[in-house]
């Protein structure tokens, strides 16, 4: 991945990993794998892949189960991102609720695995 979708995507990715204040920040416990919400299905895999080993229809947008595995992410910088990076760019432009975000967030970090591995881009 080159150019600025590419630069979007690890600034993204940078900007969530670095929202965690400190180390401390203690990965909560994997949930129980629950299908995806409505809300997600309609607003969030026309972009992003949202179920465990699927790939994003958009390549440059990051997988649901990647952002919910990145280091010193918690809920509340899950859903503080959630809430402020739909302004940036045009395609990610989704006006959601503050209750819509939880949905989103809470749904993301069932995705959270011990096991996970990151592919190389």
């Amino acid at each position: 991945m080159t150019g600025p979708k590419a630069a979007i995507a690890t600034g993204i990715a940078l900007a969530l990993a670095s929202c965690a204040t400190t180390q401390e920040a203690q990965r909560e416990e994997p949930r129980e794998l629950a299908e995806p919400p409505v809300l997600v299905q309609a607003t969030c895999m026309s972009c992003h892949a949202v179920t465990p080993g699927s790939f994003s229809p958009i390549p440059q947008a990051p997988t649901f189960e990647h952002i919910a595995n990145l280091d010193g992410l918690t809920r509340e910088t899950l859903i503080a991102f959630l809430a402020d990076s739909h302004n940036y760019p045009d395609i990610m432009d989704v006006d959601l609720s503050r209750a819509d975000v939880e949905v989103v967030a809470d749904y993301m970090l069932t995705l959270r695995r011990d096991d996970y591995k990151r592919f190389p881009s």
